[in-house]
C-alpha cells in the first residue's frame, strides 16, 4: 500500500508541477476543484461557450456512444454529431481569442490613443513639414556635389597647370645651363 501511495504522490507533483504553478494545490483533488472553479468562471464569463457545453452534456451519451448503438443512430446523425465536434473546435478557438483579446485590452485602452486622434492634424502638419525639409536637403546636397566636383576640377586643372610650369621652368634651367656652358662669358660658372 505505501508503493501505491508513494506512486500516486510522485503523480501528483509531476501534474502539479507540469501546470506550470498556477496555483498552490497540494494534491490531485484541490487541482481538479481549481480547475471546476476556472471553468466555472470562464463559462460565466462567456454564454456561448457554457451553451454550448450544456447541449453536449444533454447529448453525450449519444455522442460518445454509450448504450444503444441503435438509438445513437436513430437520435443523432453522423452531420450533427459532426457539427457538434466543429462547434466544441471552434468554442476553443474562440476562447483563446477571447483571452488574448482580454489580454490586449489594458494596451488597447490607452489614453494616448484617445489623444492621438486630436494631435493627426499637427502630425499631418509635421509630416508636411518633414517632405519639404527633405526635398530642401536634397537640393542642398546637389548643391554641394556640385561644388565639390567643381572643386575637384579647378583643383585638377590648377595642378596639371603646376606641373606644366615646371616642366616650362626645369626646361629653361636647363637651357640656361647648357647656354651657360657653351658661353666664355660666363667663366665664373663653370668648375
Amino acid at each position: 500500500m505505501d508503493v501505491l501511495n508513494a506512486r500516486l504522490e510522485a503523480l501528483e507533483r509531476a501534474v502539479l508541477s507540469a501546470g506550470g504553478g498556477t496555483n498552490n494545490t497540494e494534491n490531485m483533488s484541490e487541482q481538479i476543484a481549481y480547475i471546476e472553479r476556472r471553468l466555472g468562471q470562464v463559462l460565466a464569463d462567456h454564454t456561448p461557450l457554457a451553451q454550448g457545453l450544456e447541449k453536449y452534456t444533454k447529448l453525450k451519451g449519444v455522442i460518445d456512444g454509450d448504450g444503444d448503438l441503435d438509438l445513437s443512430r436513430q437520435l443523432l446523425g453522423v452531420g450533427a454529431k459532426v457539427e457538434l465536434v466543429l462547434l466544441n473546435d471552434s468554442a476553443v478557438h474562440t476562447l483563446a481569442d477571447l483571452r488574448a483579446i482580454r489580454d490586449l485590452q489594458s494596451n488597447i485602452s490607452q489614453p494616448e490613443y484617445a489623444a492621438a486622434a486630436k494631435l493627426l492634424p499637427k502630425a499631418r502638419q509635421l509630416e508636411q513639414q518633414h517632405t519639404e525639409q527633405a526635398g530642401e536637403l536634397r537640393r542642398a546636397v546637389a548643391d554641394i556635389s556640385s561644388v565639390v566636383d567643381r572643386y575637384h576640377a579647378e583643383t585638377e586643372a590648377l595642378s596639371e597647370l603646376f606641373v606644366r610650369w615646371d616642366q616650362i621652368l626645369t626646361g629653361i634651367e636647363r637651357e640656361v645651363s647648357e647656354l651657360e656652358a657653351a658661353s666664355p662669358v660666363f667663366p665664373s660658372s663653370r668648375r
